[in-house]
């Protein structure tokens, strides 16, 4: 026998062994049932644990933004205060011309603009010396909905 018909022949074999792995049976009931229940128990326990990691990812996104708001705020203020030799504006309706498109951002708790009241997802301003300094809170949403102040920012 030579070389070439013995690996011709192991070939052969390879092929017959493949063959016999691929002919399926007809699976049982009992085994379709226990699949279908494992599958279903994988998609429950995923959906058990991927839902409340999805809130509080949500949710420290939104004081994320928050916190973007008060540092564009901020912004403003600084540029506020360039353009008026030093002095800082008294009233956050003051800063409108100094945010991008001259208006207020937006809270990303309610998609509306900011009432500068401090409310979740809002923003206070207030300059204590009136016109020396200023201070900006930021409020995201805490416990039972409420404001809970998360960072304050302020310049003079």
């Amino acid at each position: 026998m030579t070389m070439a018909m013995k690996i011709n022949l192991d070939w052969h074999g390879l092929l017959a062994r493949a063959k016999a792995l691929l002919v399926f049976k007809k699976p049982e009931m009992p085994d379709v049932v226990l699949t279908a229940g494992a599958v279903g128990l994988v998609v429950v326990c995923l959906g058990l644990l991927g839902v409340p990691a999805y809130h509080t990812l949500k949710m420290r996104a939104k004081s994320s933004a928050v916190v973007g708001n008060a540092a564009t705020l901020q912004l403003a203020a600084e540029s506020y205060a360039a353009a008026n030799q030093g002095r800082y504006a008294e009233d956050a309706l003051d800063l409108l011309p100094f945010l991008p498109a001259d208006s207020a951002p937006v809270n990303p708790y309610t998609d509306d603009v900011i009432v500068f009241r401090g409310g979740a997802g809002d923003l206070t301003y207030r300059s204590p010396t009136r016109g020396g300094d200023y201070v900006i809170q930021a409020f995201a949403m805490g416990p039972g909905q409420a404001p809970r102040l998360i960072t304050t920012l302020s310049g003079n």
